[in-house]
């Protein structure tokens, strides 16, 4: 059940605490674009939710914009959460 500060308005889509229609059946919130991805992604799957190219994404974390890590092989990966935190538009590096 979703809370009541992200839960929309069935008529009007406000959010329920701004909302000045009759109390009816509310929506539920949308879905995060994140979900069903696993726990680490890889370059060009965070370049997908930004809509840029994988090098941007590569770009941004040599930057430290984004906080990613080398596999053994030297590849880059991202942590969820850090992709999740950039997305929303918070500091991914902390």
């Amino acid at each position: 059940m979703p809370t009541t500060t992200e839960a929309r308005c069935q008529r009007c889509g406000y959010l329920t605490e701004r909302c000045d229609c009759a109390e009816g059946p509310l929506l539920p919130p949308p879905p995060s674009p994140l979900d069903g991805l696993p726990d680490l992604l890889f370059p060009g799957e965070v370049a997908a939710l930004f809509r840029v190219d994988p090098k941007t994404v590569t770009k941004w974390a040599q930057a430290g914009k984004i906080r990613s890590f080398r596999t053994l092989g030297g590849h880059r990966r991202y942590h969820k959460a850090d992709v999740e935190a950039a997305l929303n538009g918070q500091d991914g590096t902390s």
